[in-house]
């Protein structure tokens, strides 16, 4: 019975009454919505004491759902209440927080323990410290915390999935003091300064039992990591020159260890105890420079100061100097002396400090640079830049076959290449200038090991980002290009389809195009994109062709198309060719060639097993939707010209799409996200124009697309079903104008809609549905097509709406038929002007409205209009 009750009452709790819970997994996010009606019941001063005493009296597991209960009331929304009754019900909550910790009652129950650390951080969350702070008894109540928390820091290995929300708490009481200072605010600093030592000692002190033990270590999830550090940075910088002292006073001890260790490795070599002290010591170090990196992360520009800074750079000269000790290390032994947590640990570190003092919106002449002057001779952030990209150099080249160290190094070299003023400072670097100019595997083996194949595009992007950031680089440009060149060059000698069939070509092309890819993406400007495409085109694109060609059965084909869906991409208006240029043209004719070579090898492999469907086929399908839609909306090519002078290549290009189209299943179709979503971008654009240009279409095709387009308003994914109605307004706009023409329209599209006389109802019931019967948040996007459907099936339309008025309750009857008479208020039923569309729109908002204000839920109908017209 116990059991039941606290299941009903947490599930009353946590109902979702106002319809804005996302996902039902996300419990730590928001305040609960609980109705006004059920004000009386929480602001009653049993209502919680009952809960709390429920909780000391009710033994485990009870006890721990009890606690459950009060996680939820804690996030009770706070306009629930009055001041003054806010103001009692903090006192209860703060009054029953404290009478568990005095005793610490039940938190030997690891559930309990979680819940309650759960129920701290709601609680903070949801009132303000200056409620909290003003109460008669906040000291010895944010005492009892901090001890609490001291103590579950220390008891890592017990509940370690309750330290973030002891992180979350105390984070979020010091983040209030930057703008508003009770008068315990004193208190509170010096807590935060226990509150840092005890954390950072009990990871220190996690190092051998993880390691002895072979537990899951926190090292290994760094986005739980980084999450729970960003939050340890809040509460340290709130009395940060304590904190910094504290987490060196830890640190020194355990680097001066580490030197002793290294000294006794280099003069008596490396026996098993020796390697396991090393790999503990390196381990502790690796924390703490995550611990530092943080720390210097957490800098707020506008609430800084020289005091402030200088402390990071004190912090900045320790790491600098571990990594120093650590890198002459390396140097002897190779990466199998080393750490990879504690190489991650330096490479977040740097990441912190390009945030806080590298980049546009740093100061040159910050504080933090006397300290690192002083200790390295490092004046300004130029020659720290000097310092990270040499680093990073030295992971490409040591760590080569580490597919971690090399994927977060080339990260901090592609976020440091992202900054406008950054990327130029990193230009002028000799260490930058010798990796333009040595950009190949020779110097970078890393560039041939198999694991780091995504690597390479983050690599050539921040080259690319480097070589482009100054005005006139075409000699640059060209010397750059010249390993490129040599590898085609080598692939041009290769005679036949079979030649390109070896397992070395292979990876060559894998390699190349990857690595093409990786730098024609980040070009914005013409310019610099026409510098490439003339170096790419057309001497170059037979390479992929024949690469196509032989290999259009392989995952390798994915790595081709995907370079060619990037040559084709006009972002940012990259790709307009001259008006004298015949590019445009020669480029499609080009892309035809790919998706057909590429389809017909496709549509002629044997069927895959269901569980490869997507990898072996929808996965390449999608890349080729993704080609023709962006080759469509570019803009850069006059496709009337191909039916002008009798070229096939639109034609040939538009029945690959279809005949690739008509081999997915439809449930497939609608399966497969990035399918999907590529499928609806490129109706999106195919039925804006080139398809209501086409002379003719297969009557399976076009059944195919209205079929889709009436699931695609279906689509719980917002922007498949604004696609799709966009190209059901595409539709119906042509329709509408063709009808408006003193001559009737003999064209294709009207044919088939009088043939097929269902198809159009079909469309009007399914977005109709969606506007009664879901509350989705695009409406204008539903009233586009909505409105055109209803010109073209005016009477459809009105037995329709009656039926649906028919299937209500009789009360609810009258109310809806009045609404729906509102919709075509001020809008003539004879055109799609831009007056009469954004009229409309405007009722159906105001429909909208006067439902949800009455709180009336429509029922459907029983039956679907046209449900089986298509078959299964």
């Amino acid at each position: 019975m116990k059991e039941m009750a606290l299941s009903l009452f947490r599930n009353c709790l946590t109902f979702d009454f106002i319809g804005t819970t996302p996902d039902e997994s996300g419990e730590d996010a928001g305040s609960i919505q609980v109705p006004s009606a059920w004000k009386a019941v929480f602001e009653d001063g049993t209502f919680l004491q009952t809960i709390f005493d429920c909780y000391r009296e009710f033994g485990s597991p009870h006890s721990a759902k009890v606690m459950e209960c009060l996680v939820q009331v804690a996030s009770v929304r706070r306009s629930l209440f009055n001041e003054e009754e806010r103001s009692k019900f903090i006192v209860q909550m703060m009054t029953g927080i404290r009478d568990i910790l005095v005793v610490s009652q039940g938190m030997e129950d690891p559930n309990n323990y979680h819940e309650f650390c759960r129920m701290l951080a709601r609680f903070r969350s949801t009132y303000q410290l200056n409620e909290i702070a003003e109460k008669t008894n906040y000291v010895e109540w944010i005492e009892l915390v901090a001890t609490f928390s001291v103590k579950g820091f220390s008891a890592w290995q017990w509940a370690p999935n309750s330290t973030q929300y002891l992180l979350t708490f105390w984070s979020k009481m010091v983040s209030a003091l930057s703008h508003a200072r009770p008068a315990s605010a004193s208190k509170l600093e010096t807590i935060t300064i226990e509150l840092t030592r005890a954390y950072a000692s009990s990871r220190i002190a996690s190092v051998q039992p993880t390691l002895e033990q072979a537990m899951d270590d926190p090292l290994d999830n760094e986005d739980a990591l980084l999450e729970s550090l960003e939050m340890l940075a809040n509460v340290a910088r709130c009395k940060y020159d304590d904190s910094a002292a504290c987490v060196i006073s830890i640190f020194d001890p355990i680097a001066v260890q580490y030197r002793e260790l290294i000294t006794r490795a280099t003069n008596g070599g490396l026996d098993a105890n020796l390697k396991k002290l090393m790999a503990v010591t390196e381990q502790k170090l690796a924390w703490l420079v995550y611990i530092i990196g943080a720390f210097i992360g957490g800098r707020t520009a506008y609430l800084s100061s020289d005091d402030l800074d200088g402390l990071d750079g004190e912090l900045t000269a320790k790491a600098l100097h571990l990594m120093n000790v650590n890198q002459v290390w390396l140097s002897q032994r190779g990466p199998s002396g080393g750490c990879e947590k504690l190489e991650s640990a330096f490479l977040f570190f740097f990441q912190q400090f390009r945030k806080s003092y590298v980049g546009d919106s740093s100061q040159k002449s910050s504080a933090v640079y006397s300290k690192l002057s002083e200790a390295f001779g490092l004046n300004d952030q130029n020659m720290v830049l000097s310092l990270i990209v040499q680093k990073i150099v030295t992971n490409l080249t040591i760590w080569s076959q580490d597919s971690s160290i090399i994927s977060k190094s080339l990260r901090l070299f592609n976020d440091l290449a992202n900054g406008y003023s950054s990327v130029k400072q990193l230009r002028k670097l000799d260490t930058t200038q010798y990796i333009m100019q040595n950009h190949g595997s020779k110097q970078f083996p890393f560039l041939e090991g198999g694991d780091n194949v995504a690597s390479r595009m983050t690599y050539y992007s921040a080259l690319a980002k480097v070589l482009f950031a100054e005005d006139s680089v075409e000699r640059e440009f060209y010397e750059f290009m010249k390993p490129f060149e040599a590898t085609f060059v080598e692939l041009a000698t290769l005679r036949s389809i079979e030649a390109f069939r070896q397992d070395p070509v292979k990876r060559i092309l894998q390699g190349i195009f990857k690595d093409l890819r990786g730098f024609i993406t980040p070009i914005q400007s013409k310019k610099n994109y026409m510098a490439f495409f003339d170096w790419f085109y057309p001497d170059r694109m037979p390479v992929l062709i024949h690469g196509l060609q032989a290999w259009g059965d392989d995952r390798l084909a994915i790595t081709l198309l995907k370079f060619f869906a990037e040559l084709v991409h006009n972002k940012s208006q990259r790709l307009n060719f001259e008006i004298s240029s015949p590019n445009g043209i020669l480029l499609f004719r080009e892309t035809s060639k790919v998706l057909t070579t590429y389809g017909h090898i496709l549509l002629n492999r044997p069927a895959t097993s269901i569980s490869d469907k997507y990898a072996d086929k929808y996965k390449g399908i999608s890349v080729c939707f993704t080609i023709l839609t962006r080759t469509l909306s570019g803009r850069y090519v006059n496709f009337g010209v191909f039916p002008l002078y009798g070229d096939k290549a639109l034609d040939h290009a538009l029945e690959i799409f279809f005949q690739m189209m008509l081999s997915i299943p439809m449930g497939d179709m609608m399966s497969f996200p990035k399918l999907t979503r590529a499928f609806f971008g490129l109706l999106d654009v195919f039925t804006n124009e080139h398809m209501m240009a086409m002379p003719s279409m297969n009557a399976d095709v076009f059944l195919y697309l209205m079929r889709a387009l009436a699931e695609g308003v279906k689509s719980v994914d917002t922007n498949i079903c604004s696609q799709a109605c966009s190209c059901i307004d595409h539709l119906c706009t042509f329709v509408v104008q063709q009808s408006e023409k003193e001559r009737p329209s003999s064209h294709w599209l009207l044919s088939f809609l009088n043939s097929s006389p269902g198809i159009l109802p079909l469309l009007f019931s399914t977005v109709f549905n969606t506007v009664l019967f879901e509350d989705r948040p695009i409406q204008w996007s539903l009233s586009r097509p909505l409105l055109g459907l209803m010109l073209l099936n005016r009477k459809f339309m009105l037995e329709y709406t009656q039926t649906i008025i028919n299937t209500q309750l009789p009360e609810r009857r009258e109310f809806l038929h009045k609404s729906l008479e509102t919709l075509m208020e001020e809008v003539e039923w004879t055109n799609l002007s831009a007056k009469n569309r954004d009229r409309f729109t405007q009722n159906l908002a105001v429909f909208r409205r006067e439902l949800n204000a009455a709180n009336v839920s429509l029922i459907p109908p029983a039956v679907e209009y046209g449900a089986g017209m298509f078959g299964n």
